[in-house]
């Protein structure tokens, strides 16, 4: 029988991830004896005439009921012998509880228990040899006091292991768990927590079932536990723990904490992993079906908060301030949803398209990526950051624009191209879209009306006989947000119904669509055309292609060179017949 025992301790300690995980056994036996605590303790004793030894003594207590004589010679000595064997949902089913103590290598292990009147106290030595006692006075519940000999310096280390493993397997055990390193004259620590569902953004499932309780939950950093009756029977990362729907969570694994307690899962005798049975595929799949509840209510939660405010009537004082509903708060929780989003986008179709998930910062209103999309016919979407310091001048200038945009249809999505990088470029991909921040690709226009005027008309001329029509050319100088002239673009064309003169200039490619029927503003701070003007009085058409070929060149449909040679013809040879 002793090498049994020992057999199946090597297997213990095998699978142990530490000395200490033999506790976990423990409070398993005292839940099932119904116990309502568990008391925890370490005591270290001196050893007389000697100052380089201590003995270091660990104490279980526990207050459910005990064993009596018979309970004593027929399961706790006797082993796999377990009046628990006919329920396999109990980990003292196995009868190895008990034997789990000798994985801390004891020189000794004192218990004393009783039950119904009895009392007994046995002691069990290194060899598993042990001595069993009757007592006078009654017990109650069971006591179990581990010996073992080392050096002073090492309590703290134990202490810590030992507080390490029980908030390791049983911190969400429906008992009162305390600890106490008595020698450090710290009070009883309390081993308990409780899974709570992600408080940030409220995205987590709960349901209860019989003894069956599954939460799930989009957060990060990503972990699964799977329990029974609140003891830890494996916690790790979800693909790794729910292998066998970890293919049909796809990447939903990088963002999914998930506790399962029931009854329904099962370990191996040695501890090591949980069963892969019929009852552990009905968790699984329950935990698949609030998964994908879960996906659903955050498409929900996000159309929300993108909606938050949109229903506050406009008035002169609102009308004057720029989305003043969306918060910096309020972007924070926008940015972690779309995050959870950008993973999620494999299974959820095309909601993240058709509904209103973003929020358009120049009209305050929710708005679909499609609807974003038609809108901005071919041009970059635009994007805007949160509400700065309304102070700073960038501030007020981004103000000013998003202001100025308000009467177009062209939407701001509230984003920010560093911040929400990840997320955003999830969404550009899902589209194929260019995405450009509002400021670099809409310039405020300070107009020029009596400068360049023959330069303008020129160039006019030049564009029509490219097959431009109706096109108006102005001159104008573009601002920044602070104010200041921006010599980078060359051109850009109005943007129609805006407040105040704005020209649109950004993305890699201007829609040629995008210049007709449009004035086209010639930014009077950059050097082309500055330079244009310059030689216009000497070379005319010499200025006014090369404005041209400046306009044309950033277009999504280029002219050849030669056409634009070719018009310059024509136009000099009208003019010399004129």
């Amino acid at each position: 029988m002793a090498a049994d025992v020992d057999a199946l301790l090597a297997r213990l300690v095998a699978q142990f991830e530490s000395p200490y995980d033999f506790l976990r056994e423990l409070v398993q036996n005292a839940m099932d004896a119904g116990s309502d605590r568990v008391e925890v303790g370490l005591d270290s004793h001196p050893i007389a005439g000697n100052l380089d030894e201590v003995v270091f003594e660990l104490t279980i207590m526990d207050t459910g009921a005990g064993m009596d004589e018979a309970i004593i010679d027929q399961e706790l000595t006797k082993l796999f012998a377990s009046s628990k064997g006919g329920d396999r949902t109990m980990a003292g089913g196995f009868g190895i509880g008990f034997v789990s103590v000798f994985a801390w290598e004891p020189e000794a292990v004192l218990v004393h228990t009783g039950r119904a009147g009895e009392a007994w106290e046995l002691l069990f030595h290194a060899d598993r040899t042990f001595e069993k006692v009757a007592l006078e006075d009654p017990i109650e519940g069971t006591t179990i006091s581990l010996f073992r000999r080392g050096r002073p310096s090492e309590r703290e280390g134990i202490a810590e292991a030992i507080r390490d493993s029980l908030w390791r397997w049983c911190r969400f055990v429906p008992l009162e768990i305390a600890f106490e390193d008595r020698a450090s004259g710290d009070p009883p620590e309390l081993i308990q927590d409780a899974p709570e569902l992600e408080q940030t953004t409220g995205l987590g499932r709960a349901e209860v079932r019989g003894d069956t309780t599954l939460r799930v939950a989009f957060a990060v950093p990503p972990n699964a536990v799977l329990l029974r009756r609140g003891l830890i029977l494996a916690e790790g990362g979800p693909k790794q723990l729910l292998a066998g729907i970890a293919t049909a969570l796809g990447r939903s694994c990088e963002h999914l904490q998930i506790w399962a307690d029931s009854p329904l899962l099962r370990t191996t005798l040695a501890r090591d992993k949980v069963v892969d049975d019929e009852g552990r595929k009905q968790i699984e799949q329950r935990l698949l079906g609030q998964v994908e509840q879960l996906r659903g209510d955050l498409i929900t939660r996000l159309e929300a908060l993108a909606a938050s405010g949109s229903d506050v009537p406009d008035t002169p004082e609102s009308l004057a301030l720029v989305d003043p509903q969306w918060t910096p708060e309020r972007h924070a929780l926008y940015t972690v949803l779309h995050a959870h989003l950008a993973i999620e986008l494999e299974h959820v179709g095309k909601l993240p398209r058709t509904r209103a998930l973003l929020r358009d910062r120049a009209h305050a209103k929710p708005i679909s990526l499609d609807t974003a999309l038609a809108r901005m016919k071919g041009q970059p979407l635009l994007i805007g950051r949160a509400n700065s310091t309304p102070a700073s001048p960038t501030a007020a200038g981004m103000s000013d624009l998003l202001l100025a945009l308000r009467p177009t249809s062209l939407p701001v999505i509230a984003a920010d191209l560093d911040d929400d990088s990840p997320w955003l470029g999830r969404l550009a991909e899902l589209v194929d879209a260019e995405l450009v921040a509002v400021e670099r690709a809409i310039a405020r226009v300070e107009p020029r009306p009596n400068q360049g005027v023959g330069l303008c008309g020129l160039v006019v001329a030049l564009l029509q006989q490219l097959g431009f029509e109706e096109v108006q050319v102005s001159l104008g100088s573009f601002l920044d947000l602070a104010g200041r002239p921006d010599a980078n673009p060359v051109f850009g064309p109005e943007v129609v119904g805006a407040a105040r003169p704005l020209a649109f200039h950004g993305g890699s490619r201007v829609p040629k669509a995008s210049l007709k029927r449009r004035t086209i503003w010639l930014n009077a701070a950059n050097l082309l055309v500055t330079a244009g003007i310059e030689v216009f009085v000497r070379q005319p058409m010499l200025a006014a292609l090369a404005l041209v070929a400046g306009i044309v060149g950033q277009l999504d449909d280029v002219p050849e060179p030669a056409t634009m040679i070719t018009a310059a013809d024509a136009l000099t040879a009208q003019t010399s017949k004129g």
